[in-house]
């Protein structure tokens, strides 16, 4: 090799060194190339040293220092605080005790004089209320780890809904989640903070509230790394030994941690702890092995790094007048929080640094850090008007505490348990939606009063009966109403001519869904029947009755069940499940079950009847079965999640996972009382909440009148509430064996569950 070419290798790799050197590991980003002198430009990069240049030394220094606001400050104290602040140039401000109102007072006036913006934090693992008197305080960490991991979104819509509350407030930093393993007792300081002993429970919960805080620009920060959960020293008063060695720590204390930092948490607090497996000399917050060594080179952790408070006699006992903040610094920490005298601090370090060129170094490293931190929080997405958060943003709390007591109720459990003790039904499915999310999914029991009988499971499909009406016949008006095929008004002789000439030729589709076409409640005519045509023929001659009074009609479904064969030419069954099922996806709801391959083991077995034998897997309602299966008014069976979907479908105005199946004006009409001026609370398919609620009543007192629903014979049930975005499912098999006594009606079963939940959204 030549000299010259040995000039240019030894020239590009001195440039290659320094870009490496220069490099901010936790922040990373892609230039954008500009033609303007042929250099790369990022706003972030140009902000960053545009601020980083007009710094001098001892600024930088402070720019590292997050201080305490002090109690109670009135308004001439606030003014002192911030000159006094200001003049040392620190880089944020952390908040404890006091309102929100006053928080975000100071928070304003704070900001608006400072030179550099302030990053602004609060230590609030369980909302703003840990804090503000005024403000939400959501349940510790200990009760969210008892939700099944299929309710997992809860913790993450927590991290979410804290997270947009501290935005509101002008909160840049939060110092949670807690993610100690708190698998010691006799901890004084972790205790309930945790979200409990279990590692990957921790580790996936401290990662569900991470994203879900930083997906509304709010850092979240993993603590108290590397583990405060097995100590039974209190930090804030003392310095707690960890005395474990490195293979339990790697694998126990240290997991969560890992995984969160896989999970690109922003943010990571330093404990004081002694953790002599990795360094015997100094704390955890001070030591160069942990901080540096473990955390960032090991661990490959690339976010922000803040020591726990520096107040704190875990390190005041031992180290004074600024010499914690400077090991901290020299550690390998990015945040110096809550200095106890900033002044000392400051000094000491300012004075070390003049004659350390490594530490000067390590100074405007991490200055750099954290402008490029204040970026990304503060300049590159403002905040804008701080706003104390409101009524909206408390209910919004209470709706996701009320999805956890309902995830973890067991009242639920215990209702059930005394109506299968009792024999009103040998097992059951309940499932509770709030908001569009499942926070109740649980099975009970068996499929008969046989304890060696299969159990119950949310795949078991049960006989729906006259929730038939709703979840198949009403969608089939409605579709056809939004298709422009049929008016409410219009009269059923339009559509079924072997009405005409008859005492029901005046019947309105409105009236048959009502409930208030005089039509007889039903007859028994399976019993001369000899198929479909035949009921319906028999239909059309019975008897009308006298008045024009609400009295629950089979009969009306049933002819109902024909206008949609005759409009479309299909029976009700393809109709509804090609326009409806098959499209959401529900796969087990269908009449003729084993005809539409459904096992008959999935299937809960109804009444053992004289004439039919044990009845399993075809309709139990005898008119329905002497029609072929398929009628509006039983045949329908489903599980209770997919029924579940359909209610909600409803709820959401006719969209289900983003597809519309009806119009939002449709949903509207078919849910008024089109009769209510004559007492009639019935809408049009759904039944509707009592004029006047009463405990003991087809639906929980608790239902608001905008709701809707609708029961069925062989023990089930499915209602929806737009006022609390709740949908509700139980569905049974109490007709088994025998359908003489309905126990779970006498035992008020179905709306004492529906009670229990309602109890839990208040």
């Amino acid at each position: 090799m030549n000299k010259y070419k040995l000039i240019a290798t030894i020239a590009l790799l001195a440039v290659v060194s320094s870009a490496t050197a220069q490099q901010i590991r936790p922040f990373k980003r892609a230039p954008q190339f500009s033609n303007k002198n042929y250099r790369f430009y990022d706003p972030e990069v140009n902000w960053v040293d545009s601020v980083f240049q007009t710094l001098s030394l001892r600024q930088r220094i402070a720019q590292l220092m997050v201080v305490r606001v002090p109690l109670n400050l009135d308004n001439k104290q606030a003014a002192e605080f911030s000159r006094t602040m200001n003049g040392f140039g620190v880089g944020g401000v952390c908040f404890f005790v006091g309102t929100a109102v006053r928080q975000a007072e100071l928070t304003r006036d704070f900001q608006a004089s400072a030179r550099v913006p302030l990053l602004v934090c609060l230590d609030a693992e369980w909302g703003l209320g840990m804090r503000l008197t005024d403000m939400y305080s959501f349940p510790r960490n200990a009760r969210f780890g008892l939700l099944p991991e299929a309710s997992d979104s809860i913790v993450y819509r927590m991290g979410e809904e804290i997270g947009r509350q501290c935005r509101m407030m002008g909160v840049h930093i939060n110092f949670a989640p807690v993610v100690d393993i708190n698998s010691n007792p006799n901890n004084p300081v972790i205790g309930v903070r945790s979200f409990g002993t279990d590692r990957e429970r921790v580790a996936q919960l401290g990662i569900m509230y991470a994203r879900g805080m930083q997906s509304q620009g709010v850092m979240a920060v993993a603590k108290h790394f590397p583990g405060h959960g097995d100590t039974d020293v209190d930090s804030h008063f003392d310095l707690p030994v960890i005395k474990h060695n490195k293979r339990h720590l790697d694998s126990v204390e240290l997991y969560p941690f890992k995984r969160l930092i896989d999970a690109d948490v922003q943010g990571m607090m330093i404990a004081h702890l002694q953790v002599n497996a990795f360094d015997s000399l100094r704390p955890s917050s001070l030591s160069r092995p942990i901080v540096s060594g473990l955390l960032k080179e090991q661990l490959g952790f690339d976010g922000l790094v803040i020591t726990d408070g520096l107040d704190m006699k875990g390190i005041t006992n031992t180290y004074g007048h600024g010499q914690g903040e400077l090991l901290a610094l020299r550690a390998g920490n990015d945040i110096l929080l809550l200095p106890p005298n900033v002044q000392e601090a400051l000094d000491l370090i300012e004075k070390t640094a003049a004659t350390d060129d490594s530490l000067r170094y390590i100074i405007d490293q991490h200055c750099r850090r954290v402008l490029h931190a204040k970026y990304k929080l503060i300049v590159k997405d403002p905040i804008g008007e701080i706003a104390v958060p409101g009524t909206e943003r408390f209910n919004a709390s209470k709706s996701i505490v009320g999805d956890l007591n309902l995830t973890l109720d067991r009242s639920i459990d215990s209702i059930v348990a005394r109506a299968i003790d009792a024999h009103a039904t040998p097992g059951c499915q309940v499932v509770v939606l709030h908001n569009g999310r499942t926070v109740v999914n649980r099975a009970y029991g068996h499929l008969t009063y046989d304890l060696s009988s299969d159990t119950v499971t949310p795949q078991t499909v049960y006989d729906l009966a006259s929730v038939t009406k709703v979840a198949a016949t009403t969608l089939a008006i409605m579709k056809l109403y939004d298709m422009g095929r049929l008016k409410v008004d219009d009269k059923l002789s339009k559509y079924l001519p072997y009405l005409k000439g008859t005492d029901k030729a005046n019947i309105t589709i409105k009236q048959a869904m009502s409930h208030c076409a005089r039509l007889k409640p039903f007859d028994a005519y399976w019993q001369q029947a000899t198929g479909y045509d035949t009921i319906l023929s028999m239909v059309a001659n019975s008897p009308l009755n006298e008045k024009p009074d609400m009295v629950y009609s089979d009969l009306g479904f049933m002819l109902l069940s024909d206008v949609v064969r005759r409009i479309s030419g299909e029976p009700l069954d393809r109709f509804v499940a090609e326009r409806f099922y098959r499209p959401m996806g529900l796969g087990s709801t269908t009449f003729n079950p084993t005809r539409s391959g459904i096992d008959v083991a999935r299937i809960a077995p109804t009444e053992d009847d004289t004439l039919r034998g044990a009845i399993c897997g075809t309709v139990h309602d005898p008119n329905a079965y002497a029609m072929g299966g398929v009628s509006g008014h039983a045949g329908l069976f489903s599980t209770a999640e997919e029924v579940a979907q359909i209610m909600q479908m409803l709820l959401d105005g006719g969209v289900y996972r983003g597809v519309r199946y009806l119009q939002q004006s449709t949903v509207d009409l078919f849910n008024q009382r089109h009769f209510a001026s004559a007492g009639n609370r019935r809408a049009l398919g759904f039944d509707k909440q009592l004029f006047n609620p009463s405990p003991n009543a087809q639906t929980s007192q608790f239902a608001s009148q905008n709701s809707f629903g609708h029961t069925g014979f062989t023990g089930t049930m499915v209602w929806a509430d737009p006022d609390y975005n709740l949908v509700f499912v139980f569905l049974s098999n109490r007709v088994h064996p025998s359908a003489a006594v309905n126990l779970l009606a006498k035992m008020n079963t179905r709306t004492d569950i529906q009670t229990a939940v309602y109890n839990m959204l208040k």
